[in-house]
Formats: C-alpha cells, sequence, structure tokens
C-alpha cells in the first residue's frame, strides 16, 4: 500500500514537472538544462546526452546553503544516501546500494583514501564548497578501483565564482547558527582576479554542541571545527595555467570512539581530533583551436589523522590514532578530430598513480593486547600500497538523418601492490572495460543503456588487521534462590556468597582481527538501460540497472560460543557441569576476518525529473535497490528501501527578491532483513519508514557583486519526526530552525 502511494507521488510529480513548460509558455524561462559534466566522461558534456544519469548540486542555492554538515548538502539527491548518524564525523556515503568503500570521492581531483568504518568520511566544511556532482553507476574504466559504485566530486569555491564582470576583488562574510546542535559558524573570504591571477583565501569555523532527536533526547557529539582554504592561481601566456591549493581541517570533538554508533560500556565517550592537511599543484594548458593538446597535471599529497584520548572507563588515558597519507600524480589529455561532417571523436587517455601509507597508534597496548607489538592499534595496521594505472575512451558522435549518436568505449588497467610491517603482501592487476551508448532520435529524447566491468581493491585494514578487535565482556549474574521449579537458578558454591545465581548474559570472549593475505578484489559486472525527455525547461531521466558481484568484500564476526567443536573448561567458582568455550588459535579462537562472498546481486532502478521556471522550479526523483546473496537466497546490507525526494522552490515578484520553498524525502520500511554469516539468526536491523519535511527562505539584494546581501532561513525536519536511516543504529536530528547571513564588499 505504501509503495503504491509512493509511486502515485512520484509520477503525479513527475507529470507536473513535464508539464510545467505550458505553465511558463509565454514567460522568459531560467533554464540549466545545459549544465555540464566534467567528471562523468573527463571531458565536458550537458547532462542531459550523458548515457548514465548524473546529479549536480550547487552548494550555495537556497536550501544547499544552510548546510551544516555533507549530509544536509546530499540527503535529498536521488539513489544517494548518507549514513551513519547526524554526527560529522560518523557520516559515509552509499550511492544505489553500494557503500563508502566502492565510491571514489574527490574533492577538487584528489583522492579521499582515508577509510574507517567508525570515523566517517567527509572532512570539509560545506561552506567551502561550490558543488558536488555525483556520477552513479560503475566509474572503473576512467576511475580505476573504488569506482564500483560511483564518483562523489567535490569542487571548492575560486574567486571567479563570487566576482562580477567588471570586478576584480572582494571580501565576502557570513554567519550561520543552526538550534538543533546550537551552532554558531561564521565564514571570511577574500578573493582578487587580475592580470592572470585568481587568489581566494577562506577560513571557516564551527562551534556544536549535543544533536537534539526527534524523540527530545540529546546526543552527545559536541565539536569544534576549524578549516581553511588557500587558491592561488596563475595564467601566463594566455595558455598555461599554475594552481596551488592548501586546505586545512581541524576538529575537537567530544563524542564516542565509534561516531555512527550509540554510547555503551565498548563505546564511551572520547577526546577525540581530526586534523586533515591536504596540497596539491596543478598544471594546464589550454589553447583555443589546439584540438590535439590539452594536457592536465596534477601532483596532490594528503593526510589525515584521528586522534582518541579515552576520558573514562578502565582504558582511562590511553591514546589511539589512525594515520593514513596519500601522495598521488595524474597526467590526463584529450584530442579532438573529425573523421568527414558527421562523425567527431573526443579521446581521453591518461595516467595515475598514488600511493597510500597507513600507521595505527596505541599508548597502552601492552595493558590491553600483550600479543601484539608495543605501540600498534589492533584493527589498523602499519602497511602501506601502490596503485598505478593507465586509461583510454573515445568520445564518438555520429549525426545521422535518424538522429545522433553517442558511443563511448573506454578500458583501463591497474596495478596494485601493498604489503605490511608483518612481512605479508598483496600484488594485483586488474582490467576494467566499459561500453555506453545513448541515441537521440529527437532533440527532446535520448535513449541510452551501458556494460561495465568494475573492481574495487581491497583497503590495507581489510587486507592486514591484526589485534583486539573487542575486549572480553564478563558473563552477568544475578543472586536468585535455588528451587526445583526454577532450573535456570544454579546453586552457588562460592563461600559466603548467594545461595545460588542466574546468568543473564554469557558474556563474550576475547575477539581478534585475522589478516587475509589472500582477499580478492570484489569484481562487478553491471549493465543499466534508460532514457530521457525535455520539454522546454523540464526533463526527466529514468534508468534500470543491474550489478552482477564476484568476490564481494564482507566482514565475519565468530564466536567461540557460535562453533560446536570448541573444547570446552569449567567455570571458577562455579558448580559442576558449568562450563565455557576455550579460546585458543588452533580450536576455538574468537575472531574477526574480511572475507569473499562468491556472488552477489544488486539491481534496481532511478527516476529524476526537474523543472527550472521562473517562478517555480521543481527537483524530484525516486530510486530503489534490491541485493542479495546468491549463493544463500540471504539479503545484503546493500538493500534501499523505495525512496522519494522533493524540492520545490517558488520565486516571490515582490521587491524583496525571495524566495520561499519546500523539500521532502520519503522513505519506506527497511524490512528486508538477512541472516548473518553463518546462519544463525537475523543480525540486520529493521527500520520503518518515514517521511521529512524542510522549508526554507532566501531573500537577497544584488549577487557576486559589492554590497550584495543574502539572508537565508529554514526550518528542518518540521514536524519532528523520530526516524532512522537503514541499517543505522541512531536517530537523525529533530526539528531545528537554520540562518545564515552573508554580506559582500
Amino acid at each position: 500500500m505504501r509503495r503504491n502511494l509512493y509511486l502515485a507521488c512520484a509520477g503525479i510529480l513527475l507529470t507536473a514537472t513535464l508539464a510545467g513548460n505550458a505553465y511558463s509558455e509565454q514567460e522568459e524561462s531560467v533554464t540549466t538544462l545545459g549544465t555540464v559534466s566534467v567528471y562523468a566522461t573527463r571531458s565536458p558534456q550537458p547532462l542531459f546526452n550523458l548515457p548514465a544519469i548524473v546529479s549536480q548540486i550547487d552548494a550555495d542555492a537556497p536550501g544547499n546553503a544552510l548546510a551544516g554538515d555533507i549530509s544536509d548538502l546530499l540527503e535529498f539527491t536521488p539513489g544517494v544516501e548518507i549514513e551513519g548518524g547526524p554526527r560529522r564525523n560518523g557520516q559515509t556515503l552509499s550511492i544505489r546500494g553500494f557503500d563508502d568503500e566502492a565510491i571514489l570521492t574527490l574533492i577538487d581531483g584528489r583522492r579521499q583514501n582515508y577509510e574507517s568504518t567508525h570515523d566517517g568520511r567527509f572532512y570539509v566544511d560545506p561552506a567551502l564548497l561550490k558543488s558536488v556532482e555525483v556520477v552513479k553507476g560503475a566509474s572503473s574504466a576512467i576511475y580505476g578501483g573504488g569506482a564500483i559504485g560511483g564518483v562523489v566530486a567535490m569542487e571548492t569555491k575560486d574567486a571567479s565564482d563570487l566576482l562580477a564582470p567588471g570586478e576584480t576583488g572582494g571580501v565576502l562574510a557570513s554567519l550561520g547558527w543552526r538550534s538543533a546542535n546550537d551552532e554558531f559558524s561564521p565564514t571570511l573570504t577574500g578573493f582578487r582576479r587580475s592580470e592572470g591571477w585568481d587568489l581566494l583565501g577562506s577560513i571557516s569555523y564551527r562551534d556544536s554542541g549535543d544533536i537534539e532527536l526527534g524523540n527530545g533526547r540529546e546526543l552527545d557529539a559536541e565539536d569544534e571545527m576549524l578549516s581553511g582554504l588557500l587558491k592561488i592561481s596563475r595564467t601566463v601566456g594566455d595558455f598555461h595555467t599554475f594552481r596551488f591549493q592548501a586546505q586545512y581541517l581541524d576538529n575537537d570533538a567530544r563524542e564516542p570512539n565509534n561516531g555512527n554508533g550509540a554510547i555503551s560500556n565498548s563505546n564511551l565517550i572520547v577526546e577525540k581530533d581530526v586534523e586533515d592537511r591536504q596540497f596539491s599543484l596543478k598544471y594546464a594548458f589550454e589553447q583555443p583551436g589546439n584540438d590535439r593538446l590539452a594536457p592536465k597535471l596534477h601532483l596532490y599529497y594528503n593526510e589525515t589523522e584521528v586522534v582518541e584520548e579515552d576520558i573514562s572507563g578502565r582504558n582511562t588515558g590511553r591514546v589511539q590514532s589512525r594515520e593514513i597519507e596519500t601522495l598521488g600524480f595524474t597526467l590526463d589529455n584529450q584530442s579532438r578530430f573529425t573523421v568527414g561532417k558527421n562523425i567527431s571523436h573526443t579521446l581521453s587517455y591518461g595516467f595515475e598513480i598514488y600511493e597510500d601509507e597507513q600507521t595505527g597508534r596505541n599508548n597502552k597496548t601492552r595493558l590491553t593486547d600483550m600479543t601484539s607489538p608495543e605501540g600498534t592499534r589492533g584493527g589498523v595496521p602499519n602497511a602501506e600500497a601502490t596503485n598505478w594505472g593507465a586509461y583510454l575512451q573515445n568520445e564518438i558522435t555520429i549525426k545521422s538523418a535518424t538522429g545522433e549518436f553517442l558511443i563511448i568505449p573506454a578500458v583501463r588497467y591497474d596495478d596494485y601492490k601493498s604489503d605490511d610491517e608483518g612481512g605479508r603482501s598483496q600484488d594485483e592487476n586488474e582490467l576494467s572495460p566499459k561500453l555506453s551508448v545513448s541515441f537521440m532520435p529527437r532533440d527532446n529524447l535520448m535513449l541510452f543503456g551501458s556494460w561495465s566491468k568494475a573492481f574495487r581493491a581491497p583497503n590495507l585494514t581489510e587486507i592486514y588487521a591484526t589485534g583486539v578487535h573487542f575486549p572480553a565482556v564478563p558473563p552477568v549474574r544475578v543472586p536468585c534462590t535455588p528451587n526445583p521449579h526454577d532450573p535456570s537458578c544454579v546453586a552457588s558454591n562460592i563461600p559466603g556468597g548467594p545461595a545460588g545465581f542466574r546468568t543473564v548474559f554469557e558474556g563474550l570472549p576475547e575477539n581478534r582481527f585475522r589478516p587475509n593475505p589472500d582477499l580478492k578484489p570484489e569484481t562487478v559486472t553491471s549493465i543499466e538501460f534508460g532514457f530521457g525527455l525535455s520539454s522546454g525547461p523540464a526533463q526527466v531521466k529514468a534508468s534500470w540497472f543491474k550489478n552482477e558481484g564476484d568476490d564481494f568484500i564482507t566482514s565475519e564476526v565468530i564466536f567461540p560460543y557460535d562453533i560446536p567443536t570448541c573444547e570446552r573448561e569449567p567455570v571458577p567458582m562455579a558448580p559442576p557441569g558449568v562450563t565455557r568455550p576455550i579460546v585458543s588459535p588452533t580450536t576455538c579462537e574468537g575472531s574477526t576476518i574480511i572475507r569473499n562472498i562468491p556472488n552477489a546481486e544488486i539491481r534496481g532502478w532511478e527516476v529524476e525529473g526537474r523543472y527550472d521556471g521562473d517562478p517555480i522550479t521543481v527537483r524530484v526523483g525516486a530510486s530503489y535497490v534490491r541485493a542479495v546473496n546468491e549463493d544463500t537466497g540471504n539479503w545484503l546490507s546493500n538493500n534501499v528501501p523505495l525512496t522519494l525526494v522533493a524540492d520545490v522552490s517558488y520565486r516571490l515578484n515582490s521587491p524583496f527578491g525571495s524566495i520561499i520553498g519546500w523539500r521532502a524525502r520519503f522513505a519506506e520500511e527497511n524490512d528486508r532483513r538477512g541472516e548473518d554469516e553463518q546462519g544463525l539468526g537475523e543480525d540486520d536491523a529493521s527500520t520503518p519508514g518515514y517521511g521529512v519535511h524542510d522549508l526554507y527562505h532566501r531573500y537577497e539584494s544584488g549577487r557576486r557583486e559589492r554590497g550584495s546581501f543574502i539572508m537565508d532561513l529554514g526550518v528542518e525536519n518540521v514536524f519532528d519526526k523520530t526516524y532512522t536511516k537503514r541499517f543505522s543504529s541512531l536517530k537523525e536530528e529533530g526539528r531545528g530552525f537554520v540562518a545564515k547571513m552573508a554580506y559582500q564588499w
């Protein structure tokens, strides 16, 4: 019933989107149908013409400008899920059911390779961003490993984005506030452009407290974040452009070790310090009329470290850290040529190499894990990996009497090597081909399809993790009085103790990571078919996709209590016959291992529509993903319930230049729960369906010029809905009032 309701809503909204052209036929429309994608094929292509669905998010648009984190910026994008709860240090990304590890994240072209289950992924303040492009579907043919599910490419602001024609410099100051976490957020940006120079410096600060949830409770999440951005660009001789960029983030937080989990005895509050430093040098040659050479070189270095100090519990004073350093270099070029009058080619080709080095530290290793080297951190191996790849892609445009074809064959070869300090190593290579085709019989209709093979190499933690995953948890027993009618009450032989006891929790033995150097890369064969329709300022694209996965990477946690063949020993101070498993490496070890699932299938569909008119603008979308282990028939955690998103705004025809808007997200119940890896029971949490509504308002006096003023106001989660996203353990943020004022001089 609920599914039919959502489908009906989606149909109505999409129909209204296409019909909206009739409303504005006689009015001047503000159309953005010519929006260009840069990352989908590495060369500029109109979004509508692409044989794929690509979403672009303007970070400064009404509603988006109020974003306090990446979740606020992306959660109304079809097919995209931001998971891990409302703490910014615990948020991860999902595209079409593919989780964070299978998605390539870029900031100004730099790979963001810091990966940790507990620490989130996004270390950038949305106040520094200009836009985000989301490429959905396998992209390994041009981006290599890690792009099975797609690419999220973030772009920061340049001076040229803030200057009106004829102006050479300025200063932009803004001040924001959010009630749900009592956040205060000023930003100051200076910029200048003249005589070949493009300069920008920006600093942003956020100070926030605990997060108020929809159920009235508060989630511990205090943090203080300082971000900085410096960009210097110089164009020489009209064609040669050199760019330097430095980006910095420091976040001092007081929250649980696992940012996407609830507070517990194993997830206590810590003092957490996140430091992220990124530097890059770029060179580009762009000469109009030169169709053979357009080289781009990019050298970059990222260093991300998360340090956590225990401030309570038995490990008080313990300091743990995870640090990942990435050094990368890319070289890309494009050559264009025509064959006759109706056939043109755009060849894109390039080379990439990058190295990751991970270091884990624990100042109390010997007190908590006597079997690991002193100073090391369990689950964070000291290891390094080197990856290199080369790709070739040809965009072939054929104009014929029946319409226009765009045929894009591409292939990439990748080689990756890794090793850890224990002498374990891995050396693999992969070939990633792809073929995409679109056909436009008319300017307002396009059909497309694609086939590809993509892969994801396992990361250093998945291959080499050792040490303690979580410590032993002792049994919990309560006193009781033995009697023949209560067999659960066991007579005690403890002198001076209770007459008997009842075990309410059998406890858990210590669980240790086991390295797996034989872990294979997960590979996916993908097919996708879709269509696009446009009518004036209205546009809709839809697709159906299917991914056949081999050797999916998953974690398996084994408890000795679950192994029938474990040897057992008597429990000290307990009556005869009360035993427990013997934990030993050979007979019965509690362990966590990363392994491969041989066969998996992820399939679904997606619809995205837009109407860019004046005074009405509409964005709508719907998506659905079904994922199953084909060998066992069990559901996988990649399932995504039917989800609908909408964003409708109206420009008031008044001297105030105001825009009012409503946006919403609706998700069906996620009840496709699967058995755990040992078939012992259901381990995926079911989450009920939800609907969340936001309202926003913008007043603007001028834009990108001296004296311009913009004020954004909003109410998020208007009805204070209590809800959780798929497979999440944390409630989301409740009702919040947000405001932001910006002035440029």
